[in-house]
């Protein structure tokens, strides 16, 4: 019994690990890939704020 026990939190932590490593890669990737379009996004809304001023 004990050694099926030992088993089964081997798996466990291996896809906790898998998982973790897969959304870590997924979140960088799409910052990568938005990075540069929320950099425009923010900027346009500044200027249309701070035209609203001016």
């Amino acid at each position: 019994m004990r050694g099926k026990y030992r088993l089964s939190w081997g798996q466990t932590t291996v896809e906790y690990l898998l998982t973790t490593l897969v959304l870590v890669t997924a979140f960088a990737g799409f910052y990568g890939f938005m990075q540069s379009q929320l950099k425009m996004l923010f900027t346009n809304a500044a200027n249309m704020i701070l035209s609203t001023w001016i």
